[in-house]
């Protein structure tokens, strides 16, 4: 959609804390270094953090929700692991495929306050 960098894209942004990207079982997956990183951060084996926080499908790693819906890692809206979050959520909300195309624009915007007044990347990029 745009060939904005992810600097200003993300320097535009203001993110209301509201937690609502840390609900929802999907696209967190993990690699092998960010798996390695947090594990040591928790002070975990790699193999006590797959077991207990993540999930294995199509190949990857991704980390389970918990029975509320939300990320193991939010914690009061809060992220407990911010300084190694893997790098979707780092990414988030200008992870590439939100900025595909408009359909996937509205699934981002829709489900973050801070991009809900824009209709359009462009939109945002202009009045920002």
């Amino acid at each position: 959609m745009s060939p904005h960098s992810q600097e200003d894209l993300f320097n535009r942004f203001e993110c209301t804390q509201c937690g609502t990207c840390c609900q929802g079982e999907g696209g967190i997956y993990l690699s092998k270094e960010e798996i390695i990183t947090i594990s040591r951060f928790l002070n975990l084996s790699p193999q006590d953090f797959l077991k207990t926080y993540c999930l294995q499908k199509n190949g990857k790693v991704y980390i389970h929700t918990r029975e509320d819906g939300f990320c193991h890692f939010s914690k009061e809206g809060r992220c407990s692991i911010h300084s190694v979050k893997p790098s979707p959520c780092r990414l988030w909300p200008f992870f590439a495929p939100m900025l595909a195309d408009q359909a996937n624009w509205d699934v981002a915007r829709n489900s973050c306050p801070g991009l809900a007044p824009f209709e359009t990347l462009e939109d945002y990029l202009i009045r920002k």
